[in-house]
């Protein structure tokens, strides 16, 4: 999930590293091998600092490159053993080398070892405060070990140093949404698109929360408000990425707002490009197409929502719903009896359109 990130936050620079090696024969060796490193040779680097090795156990710069080496070939189950050595070595004549902790951590969350990386970044926030690097990644670790709080207190400490920072707003949302922060999950994700306006997995985040947050508003004005940000954010994704996602993000957003034709279309539309289709995106459609009043439409569409998710009160509901209006009375009598017996023979309103339609009915 992070890896993106992760690949573009590692920036790990060769360092000025002074050979120790005094014996005649290997200074050649390490200047060819850190050369091939700099070039990017990662893999012909790895064999002539192994050769140094071979020969001085000990050097603890060759190990570090064999490791950042294989770390740069996103190697990383390879990469820990050398870099662990060269930390183990250094530590043992009273050095530290925090780019080596870094690379340990980093190839450790690559991995999704998060708490054994965990330590590493709890040290690294510690001892490099000012770097927002360090709080973004252990704000990751935290969210994969479900510690949420942490998560987004990391992350906003991340964004007080670098406040354009886009995965920082972007993960902070992702955390506040899961909590059902919605609306400060709205606020994180205005402002991570003002700095990254293109970010694709930002705006569908948001367009979901608003339809969250309009879902629960009481006031009409706020809800119609929500629906409409969420319609023109939903626009703009598709537009950048048209694809059957984003054509059913938006035509849940147009239904929101009550622009039922549009809806319907786009909603057609996401069905048709997104195979299997999911009970929901049935169900909206089924919903835009009753309110055009297209009936033998909308019964298709909750009937293939009923079978992709067999027993589902709300659709069993509209599904008598649209019998009725087509005067279908004993199919709309059988929905409205099976939704009534999933509510546990309580809901009323169910009750009520029982009622109503058994006259009609023939066995």
């Amino acid at each position: 999930m992070f890896m993106k990130s992760l690949v573009r936050l590692l920036v790990i620079g060769v360092l000025s590293v002074q050979a120790s090696i005094a014996l005649a024969g290997w200074e050649f060796d390490w200047e060819k091998a850190v050369s091939l490193y700099k070039q990017g040779q990662y893999q012909a680097a790895i064999v002539e600092f192994q050769g140094v090795v071979a020969e001085y156990p000990n050097h603890a710069d060759s190990w570090k490159f064999i490791g950042l080496a294989y770390f740069q070939l996103q190697a990383y189950d390879k990469a820990i053993p050398p870099l662990e050595k060269a930390l183990s070595l250094k530590q043992a004549e009273g050095k530290t080398d925090q780019d080596i902790v870094v690379a340990i951590t980093r190839a450790r969350l690559s991995l999704k070892q998060y708490d054994q990386a965990l330590p590493f970044l709890e040290n690294l926030a510690k001892t490099r405060p000012d770097v927002a690097a360090n709080h973004y990644l252990l704000g990751v670790a935290y969210a994969n070990m479900n510690r949420s709080a942490d998560a987004i207190a990391s992350f906003q400490r991340a964004l007080k140093i670098a406040p354009k920072d886009t995965d920082s707003w972007y993960y902070l949302a992702l955390q506040q949404f899961r909590l059902e922060k919605t609306n400060d999950a709205i606020v994180s994700l205005r402002n991570g698109l003002l700095a990254s306006p293109g970010h694709i997995e930002m705006s569908g985040l948001l367009a979901e929360a608003l339809l969250r947050q309009a879902e629960g508003e009481t006031s009409e004005a706020k809800k119609s408000a929500l629906s409409e940000e969420a319609v023109k954010v939903a626009t703009a994704l598709k537009a950048a990425r048209d694809d059957g996602p984003s054509a059913e993000l938006l035509g849940r957003s147009l239904l929101a707002a009550k622009k039922y034709l549009p809806a319907e279309q786009m909603l057609s539309r996401a069905a048709a490009m997104i195979k299997p289709a999911p009970p929901g995106l049935f169900f909206n459609l089924g919903l835009a197409q009753a309110q055009l009043k297209t009936w033998p439409k909308a019964l298709d569409s909750f009937l293939n929502a009923d079978r992709a998710n067999p027993n589902d009160l709300n659709t069993l509901y509209y599904l008598g719903f649209v019998y009725e209006n087509l005067r279908q009375f004993q199919q709309a009598l059988d929905s409205y009896s099976r939704a009534y017996e999933l509510s546990g023979k309580t809901n009323a309103d169910i009750k009520a359109s029982m009622d109503r339609v058994a006259p009609f009915a023939k066995p």
